[in-house]
């Protein structure tokens, strides 16, 4: 979790590991002037209160979710690394506050009251915005709790502790939080009830189709890193995830094997990590990428030389990445579930693919009725609607379909609409896209993903 996030930002880790040492030493002298024997354990406890803070709001963006994962595998988050990671992080919280206050009372609702409160924020406030998960806020309460015991336990024998002290104070605090947390969570949060949300082992079925998935793509060129699978949230569908190369990450749809994602280096350097195609040159442009992306293609995926529409383009400023070329199959103004992306970076390799093994032709696929408009203002009604329904309200709302294109439901393949919903702003800003819903082109229901919900 900590890499995943904090890959490329070593510049924020040191401006925070900064700011909380300056906010550590601050409590510290402020303890010092008032005479409080407990200072170093203050410096501590507000040293690592910043780090927290921020660790937990860095990487949010856009609009508030509303939304929360409410996980029902209690136990699975001590099977994986981010669990471990949330658990070990309020550790040191729960220690250093009881060394510090020496109050039990208070320092137990604090390590409790915490976790819920940063969940509630990453859901509701625009800007934090980051996923609100309860087996985060599950790992962080028992982290503090076994901090807060260890530094209980120790204080117990020597009769460190102040049992009664600030004792009404903090009841009456921990009423008024639990009533405010649960009025915020009735009246702005969409439970997302999950089974599970984490990494867990695979079978050896599970790797074999990554193995033989890989080995369309690039041969024997690669080792494959770990297999785990990780279920979507709130709806069904699951990921083979795996790492590859040096850098690389991917992820094979289980269990239709049927989408691919193979990114071989998330830098604009070339590197050794991307995969040589045979004969390739540096590119200079888009043409020369384009040759190269073909010759891949009839290498690994020579089904794609059959594809209605292809299109090179440049990924970065100034083709930084290098191009992506995509070859896409439309059968009467419908975009096919099937497709293939490769880009060719700077040096003339492959640095990432993108693979979707579809159908080419669906011979039953209902023709569509609505337009793209009318999909649009269905899109609106319903992001409208669920904010209704959670007291908010939308302002300068709009919408923009971008794709008609077959995707398999219940009731077997649908002609959907892709709607990017946004808020427009006024001046250079524009359109600002915030989520993405699927609009059924002939009843108009409008779904939240392509997969359907748990």
């Amino acid at each position: 979790m900590f890499t995943a996030i904090f890959k490329d930002h070593y510049g924020f880790l040191a401006v925070l590991s900064a700011l909380a040492l300056v906010a550590g030493l601050a409590a510290w002298r402020i303890a010092i002037r008032l005479h409080n024997p407990h200072g170093i354990w203050w410096l501590a406890l507000v040293g690592t209160l910043t780090g927290v803070l921020g660790v937990t709001s860095f990487g949010g963006a856009g609009e508030a979710s509303g939304r929360c994962v409410i996980n029902h595998q209690l136990a699975e988050p001590f099977h994986t690394t981010q669990g471990i990671w949330n658990l070990a992080m309020f550790l040191p919280i729960g220690f250093f506050a009881l060394l510090a206050l020496r109050r039990p009372l208070p320092v137990f609702i604090g390590v409790v009251a915490m976790p819920c409160v940063i969940e509630l924020t990453q859901a509701l406030v625009p800007g934090i915005s980051r996923n609100c998960d309860s087996a985060d806020a599950e790992m962080n309460i028992i982290g503090g709790t076994l901090g807060f015991l260890t530094a209980g336990i120790l204080l117990a024998t020597r009769r460190g502790l102040q049992w009664r002290g600030s004792a009404k104070p903090s009841i009456i605090t921990a009423l008024t939080l639990l009533v405010a947390g649960l009025a915020a969570f009735q009246t702005s949060i969409t439970p997302l009830n999950y089974e599970g949300t984490s990494l867990s082992d695979t079978t050896s079925t599970q790797e074999q189709a990554v193995r033989e998935a890989v080995e369309q793509a690039f041969g024997d060129h690669y080792s494959i890193g770990r297999v785990h699978l990780q279920p979507c949230t709130g709806v069904r569908c699951a990921n083979l995830t795996f790492n590859i190369a040096d850098e690389g990450y991917a992820s094979l749809e289980w269990p239709s094997r049927r989408h691919l994602n193979i990114l071989l280096e998330p830098s604009d350097t070339p590197g050794p990590g991307s995969f040589p195609v045979s004969g390739a040159t540096t590119p200079h442009n888009a043409d020369d990428a384009a040759r190269i992306a073909d010759r891949y293609m009839r290498d690994h995926y020579p089904w794609a030389i059959h594809a209605t529409i292809r299109n090179t383009y440049a990924v970065g400023e100034n083709a930084s990445f290098g191009w992506m070329t995509s070859w896409r199959f439309r059968q009467k103004n419908v975009l096919m579930p099937r497709m293939l992306d490769v880009e060719i970076n700077r040096a003339g390799r492959v640095s990432q693919i993108d693979v979707i093994q579809g159908p080419i032709r669906l011979s039953n696929l209902p023709a569509a009725k609505l337009s793209g408009k009318q999909a649009e203002q269905a899109a609106i009604r319903q992001a409208n609607k669920m904010a209704s329904d959670n007291g908010r309200e939308l302002r300068g709302l709009s919408a923009h379909a971008t794709t008609l294109k077959a995707n398999k439901r219940e009731n077997g393949w649908r002609p959907e609409w892709l709607v990017s919903t946004g808020i427009t702003s006024e001046g250079d800003a524009g359109f600002t896209p915030a989520d993405t819903a699927w609009v059924d082109a002939i009843s108009g229901t409008v779904y939240d993903s392509a997969y359907p919900p748990q």
